[in-house]
């Protein structure tokens, strides 16, 4: 990402979004795959796959930190997360499968409290090094 054209404060506000959808990135990622694979498995595996994904995550997620993966997939997830919950939901509703339909609808809404909470400060920090906004060697 470029940001010579963007005000501290957009630069700051991108950090923070950034590091909140870092601290609990299976959780975020879920939102548009997670309907669509009700279709495919029980929902309640698919939520307990994407809560396990999140206890490992909290082994990575400080030590890994890449500003690139963060800001590619946030359009993809945005755009697509509503439009799958509400196709998925409408197909698990015609083959009878009224809960999974329901979770599936809600999901982008209950994605945000499957992840389990992070230090958003630290993830930020980590951010802010990697796009050169602070030194390299900034402490918090």
């Amino acid at each position: 990402m470029v940001f010579e054209t963007y005000t501290d404060d957009e630069i700051r506000r991108w950090l923070w979004l950034r590091a909140i959808e870092w601290g609990a990135f299976p959780a975020y990622l879920s939102q548009p795959v997670a309907p669509i694979l009700f279709i495919f498995y029980p929902w309640y595996f698919v939520v307990l796959g994407v809560v396990c994904l999140g206890v490992i995550w909290c082994f990575v997620r400080y030590s890994f930190v890449s500003a690139r993966i963060a800001g590619a997939v946030v359009i993809p997830v945005v755009c697509l997360k509503w439009p799958a919950a509400i196709g998925c939901c409408i197909y698990l509703f015609i083959h009878h499968q009224p809960v999974a339909a329901v979770v599936a609808l809600v999901w982008p809404l209950v994605a945000a409290f499957t992840g389990l909470p992070a230090k958003v400060g630290i993830i930020e920090s980590e951010f802010a090094k990697r796009i050169g906004y602070v030194s390299p060697d900034a402490e918090l």
